[in-house]
């Protein structure tokens, strides 16, 4: 889903700390719903796998305050490229959106200078020479399911991308009946998340076993396979970012989590090459090696069990069928982990050679 933020991530600088006290907590210090207002014509959006020169379009949010003052901030936005960004997919495309600092002083996005925002998808428009197809209107679960990805790595570990709920009101500016409202979220910058953990954010291909610290790599191998994610490598960096620490370990992070189990997507498949069928189905990918704490990181997850399904409770928008279906998956690892029997069989046994 934000394949291409990394490359964007780089280029692009990040604002220095808040300049002024806030009237609401800052973007990622609070998990509350974040209540928004956006102009836009979807049309008018350039898709930037179709134009490489593809700029930015002008608009605004808007939000009221815990105070009750209402407040306009100047955004510029633009299409993120990949699935969800083809009209035939996608009523609704995922962004990137660009603030300038000295509109931010004093809001809760103030110090974000550019963020991805993940949003519901609608349905599709078919092509005229194909027939009409319904598309699923499951995309806003989806969204909320993904963003519930990220919070339970969060419980996991401080070293991964903090997210904000949102629901924004998209007001169509030349006909506002063409309005709708959907559940969103905001993930952290690369850069920011590599400067709160004092750590340097390295570009792609930057793989080195050597520096690899196991222990954290361990770590996400257990959470991908709690969450049902096959779509991922450290490796070769596949919706994994590293970070490099001053004592010289390198960090791999989590990230883009829609073709989960978790998730479960109508149009997401396991990574060609397993032996599954579904994403629902786990797959381990963790690298063998001598070192593995097993015992150690089974412990971290366990301890994090009710925490974990408390939070399937109380993330808002969800259906009670569908927080009922996310908490039997999660409930399911962890009748995995409690069984020695499984654990040998799914996880201890089932482990990747490490690359050399």
């Amino acid at each position: 889903m934000i394949r291409h933020y990394l490359g964007l991530c780089l280029l692009l600088a990040t604002a220095g700390p808040a300049l002024a006290e806030s009237a609401d907590p800052l973007l990622f210090e609070s998990d509350t719903l974040l209540e928004l207002v956006m102009p836009v014509d979807l049309d008018t959006l350039c898709r930037p796998s179709q134009m490489p020169d593809c700029d930015y379009t002008a608009t605004e949010f808007r939000y009221v305050d815990g105070e009750g003052v209402e407040h306009t901030i100047p955004i510029s936005i633009r299409r993120r490229d990949g699935w969800r960004a083809l009209q035939t997919n996608c009523q609704m495309p995922t962004l990137f959106v660009r603030f300038s600092k000295e509109d931010t002083v004093g809001t809760p996005f103030e110090g974000q200078s550019f963020l991805a925002l993940t949003s519901h998808c609608g349905k599709g428009i078919s092509p005229e020479n194909i027939p009409s197809r319904r598309m699923p209107d499951r995309f806003e679960t989806y969204v909320i399911n993904e963003y519930l990805g990220y919070r339970l790595n969060n419980l996991i570990t401080d070293v991964s991308l903090r997210v904000r709920p949102v629901r924004i009101k998209y007001i169509h500016p030349e006909n506002p009946r063409e309005t709708f409202t959907h559940y969103a979220f905001f993930a952290e910058h690369f850069e920011s998340l590599a400067r709160r953990v004092h750590a340097q954010l390295l570009p792609a291909r930057s793989f080195d076993p050597d520096k690899l610290d196991l222990g954290a790599a361990d770590q996400v191998a257990i959470f991908q396979y709690m969450v049902g994610h096959t779509d991922w490598s450290i490796g070769n960096q596949d919706n994994i970012i590293l970070l490099s620490f001053p004592d010289g370990r390198h960090v791999p992070v989590v990230f883009d989590l829609d073709q989960t189990g978790l998730v479960n997507a109508f149009y997401a498949r396991p990574a060609q090459h397993l032996p599954i069928n579904s994403v629902a189905q786990r797959y381990f990918l963790g690298y063998c090696h001598d070192d593995t704490d097993w015992d150690g990181l089974f412990a971290k997850f366990n301890a994090q069990r009710d925490n974990i399904m408390a939070l399937v409770a109380e993330i808002p928008g969800l259906g009670r069928g569908d927080r009922r279906r996310a908490g039997a998956y999660l409930e399911s690892f962890f009748k995995i982990i409690e069984s020695e029997r499984a654990r040998r069989n799914g996880i201890t046994n089932a482990c990747q050679p490490f690359p050399s």
